[in-house]
């Protein structure tokens, strides 16, 4: 799953109005302070979850082209009020092949058309492309939005991250036998639970993501799992607690324990080694936000390095991580009121050179930056 381009129009007051923007495999979302990064990653992830919620609504208008297991899909989504109710007024999702444009689905108020069929008018609050989720030649891309991830740091997402959870033996014996790593993409449990799942059935996943996690805190001298205690002792469940040995200290320290750049890194880590093999697209915004140096210093090597289709959409002001990105995969953005404007890294890269000092000097001092809200 990849986005190849992406335009979006806010249909309320005072929304932004982001231009057709074409995203590769790494793609670093720079700015100055409210130029609209946060807010461009935000309706990425408002339509995917419109697509996979059947309780979520947002107010838009969408022209996304994506690809998905070598098929490209353009979809144009338009929600708006209509006498006072939220409804669909435009869904149009086409597969291009070459040159041609086959259309799978083309709805407006006024009718409803899947491939040859005139279907009746359905639910005027939700995309198509859930409505038709279970059709054959929908389901990939209901599958493709719901690979769209959004990581979250806030101190309740990552003390979720890092709870205690009981984990049932008959979610290890499923996976034991299975053999599908795709399954712990977006399972809904704790990262010790994650952790422990892959050192029982992939262990060599596991293994790599533990050699990355020393790499960055190379005082940590040993992992391994404790086993909390059960609340009720006739639950056949367990409860893996992953815990580190600090070198110079006896007392392993618990995952909860763990401070938050550790439990960033390991979470970020876990979730690229487990992003699924079809691909995912995998957004952060502003990760490095109360970290030190060797918590960040990790993020972007590993982004780039890593063997996978997934794509990779990230927000930073900091400059490590701006100046270890390729100016080839930045996007940098500037408000004029509410519409944004966009520099692709392209445009850029002759200009700023390939010294990573120098392309981050030129670009905080780039008027288009400096200004970047008029």
């Amino acid at each position: 799953m990849k986005i190849l381009s992406y335009h979006y129009e806010g249909t309320r007051e005072g929304e932004l109005c982001f231009p057709r923007i074409e995203f590769g495999k790494l793609n670093l979302i720079v700015g100055d302070s409210a130029t609209g990064k946060s807010r461009l990653l935000n309706t990425i992830f408002n339509c995917a979850i419109m697509v996979t919620r059947d309780d979520k609504f947002f107010f838009g208008k969408w022209n996304i082209v994506l690809e998905h297991k070598d098929l490209v899909y353009r979809w144009e989504f338009e929600t708006a009020e209509v006498d006072e109710d939220r409804r669909v007024v435009h869904d149009r999702l086409v597969l291009l092949e070459d040159d041609n444009e086959v259309v799978i689905i083309d709805r407006t108020p006024e009718a409803f058309r899947f491939q040859d069929q005139t279907l009746p008018k359905l639910s005027p609050r939700q995309p198509s492309i859930r409505i038709l989720r279970e059709e054959d030649i929908v389901f990939p891309l209901y599958q493709a939005f719901s690979s769209i991830v959004r990581r979250r740091f806030s101190k309740s997402a990552l003390e979720d991250a890092r709870r205690i959870q009981p984990l049932s033996p008959d979610v290890l014996e499923q996976l034991r036998k299975d053999r599908d790593l795709d399954q712990l993409f977006g399972v809904d449990r704790a990262l010790s639970c994650r952790l422990y799942l892959l050192s029982e059935v992939f262990p060599k996943v596991y293994e790599a993501i533990i050699r990355e996690f020393k790499a960055t805190f190379p005082f940590v001298s040993e992992v391994q799992f404790g086993m909390g205690e059960r609340a009720d002792t006739f639950s056949p469940s367990i409860i893996p607690i992953f815990a580190l040995t600090e070198e110079g200290i006896e007392q392993p320290i618990p995952l909860p324990e763990f401070s938050s750049g550790m439990a960033k890194v390991l979470l970020i880590l876990t979730d690229i080694f487990t992003l699924p093999s079809t691909g995912a697209v995998y957004m952060i915004d502003e990760y490095e936000n109360s970290l030190g140096i060797g918590a960040i210093s990790f993020f972007p090597s590993v982004l780039l390095e890593t063997d996978t289709p997934s794509q990779f959409i990230i927000t930073s002001h900091h400059p490590y991580i701006i100046g270890n990105v390729p100016v080839k995969d930045w996007h940098v953005l500037h408000r004029k009121g509410r519409q944004i404007l966009v520099k692709s890294g392209k445009e850029l890269e002759d200009r700023f050179g390939r010294s990573k000092q120098r392309a981050f000097i030129q670009l905080i001092n780039d008027p288009f930056y400096v200004e970047g809200v008029e």
